[in-house]
């Protein structure tokens, strides 16, 4: 018992000289990942409904992503959540079915502006908040996704937010504790939104965000939440999954940063197939050949990778299209998948990307594909009578190659194309990579404005 109070516990007692200095860089790298993810989607038609129906209700300091007004700290971190999550570019901690993106740096970014903390101090926020969101997860397992049908990263983002919050906002162990277990009571989202493609997915990171940020407020004002929110008999871990593991909470908690392998998206698609997308664009490069030519396409991969939520050949939706395994390879084999702006234009109508998407054939091997550090898939294409076999196993991204600062500028710099200026996203970029000199991160903040 007391893994809530141990948590906390170690979210006060860490500092940034205690973060070790590869995971620095990572979380540096997660952090203009963030802002890529917001800029992409920042005007989106989900974003843009919220920050409407915020702007009705809402004031304050707080800078938002794309937008010429600014909004209270609550809020603002509702709309920079939903626009970090809004577009499938952020990235998730998949062992644990949670998003630190969207539910941590949204948070984060919003108290240290209002606070005017130092980059400092919200870089070891967003560290530590990453870490406690990621053990929360994993602790609950993905059977609370898969088993239950919640939403993962709905119901433990406001852990997170309330944890990076609390940091910022300068609380003892006591205080966050009972951040933390206010936020527990705001758990929520379901996993229903696949099958129409439905927007409330859209708003679960932010939602969560929100809530944390929230927790946080109230916990400083002195509103009490249970202590044991994780662990006990009735609490976070008990009530959403059917096989917890609670040590995960908190084994080796300081010495081994789970948060350091976080997987980081190439493409803003679902995160189990990206391997697969990838394997097909590269294919698309180094042979010549035109949509007409493809007879065949096979793919065998795991069982998440083959869930009934990514075999929809013909979505409706951008959603849709985005978990959809079949659509998703047929703009890979046509089009460049890693430009944004194909999948803001999508045409569902497209016919060959249409005639590709029902020709995928898809197989479950799970005891070939999809272990830890083995390969993901194996995709067979036949074009014009040549059959052409490929093993996947990772992308640009994932926790055996990832991002270098210099990869993740220019994934930023591509999203940030028509939300910021080129001076002020390369200014971003220039303040993200030497953080820890930034004395007020109001002045960051404010370069995401529209």
């Amino acid at each position: 018992m007391n893994e809530t109070r141990r948590l906390a516990e170690f979210m006060v007692e860490t500092g940034y000289q205690d973060l070790p200095a590869h995971f620095v860089e990572a979380v540096r790298v997660y952090i203009l990942d963030d802002f890529a993810a917001g800029c992409a989607g920042a005007r989106t038609p989900w974003s843009d409904m919220v920050a409407d129906l915020v702007r009705e209700s809402s004031v304050g300091e707080c800078t938002i992503f794309g937008r010429d007004w600014t909004t209270s700290p609550a809020a603002a971190a509702l709309i920079n959540g939903v626009a970090v999550g809004g577009f499938e570019v952020d990235h998730p901690f998949t062992p644990g079915s949670c998003h630190p993106s969207g539910a941590v740096f949204p948070a984060a970014l919003a108290v240290a502006e209002r606070r005017h903390c130092s980059g400092r101090d919200f870089l070891t926020a967003v560290a530590t908040g990453y870490e406690l969101l990621c053990r929360v997860g994993l602790a609950a397992t993905r059977a609370v996704e898969d088993v239950r049908g919640f939403h993962g990263p709905g119901t433990n983002s406001a852990f997170g937010a309330a944890a990076a919050s609390g940091k910022l906002l300068g609380f003892d162990a006591h205080t966050l504790n009972q951040a933390l277990g206010i936020a527990g009571s705001h758990g929520g989202g379901l996993v229903e939104f696949h099958h129409e493609g439905a927007m409330t997915k859209r708003l679960h990171l932010g939602r969560g965000s929100q809530m944390g940020v929230e927790c946080a407020l109230l916990a400083q004002r002195g509103f009490t939440g249970p202590s044991t929110v994780l662990e006990g008999s009735h609490g976070f871990l008990h009530a959403y999954s059917p096989a917890p593991k609670v040590e995960r909470l908190t084994e080796r908690l300081g010495e081994h940063w789970e948060s350091a392998a976080m997987v980081l998206k190439a493409y803003p698609c679902h995160i189990s197939f990206h391997a697969v997308i990838d394997g097909l664009r590269a294919f698309r490069h180094q042979h010549a050949f035109s949509a007409a030519d493809i007879e065949r396409i096979r793919i065998v991969g795991s069982k998440r990778m083959m869930e009934d939520r990514h075999s929809d050949p013909a979505p409706t939706t951008l959603m849709g299209a985005q978990y959809s395994l079949p659509w998703s390879a047929g703009i890979a084999l046509t089009a460049d998948v890693a430009d944004p702006r194909i999948w803001v234009n999508l045409d569902f109508a497209d016919a060959a990307v249409a005639r590709l998407a029902a020709m995928v054939e898809r197989q479950e091997d799970s005891e070939r594909f999809g272990q830890p550090g083995g390969p993901a898939a194996e995709v067979t294409l036949t074009v014009a009578g040549t059959d052409h076999t490929l093993v996947v196993t990772d992308w640009k991204g994932a926790p055996s190659n990832p991002y270098s600062y210099a990869d993740i500028t220019e994934k930023f710099l591509r999203y940030a194309d028509g939300v910021l200026t080129p001076d002020r996203a390369n200014e971003v970029v220039r303040r993200v990579a030497s953080l820890e000199d930034e004395g007020d991160m109001a002045e960051l903040a404010r370069l995401i404005a529209g």
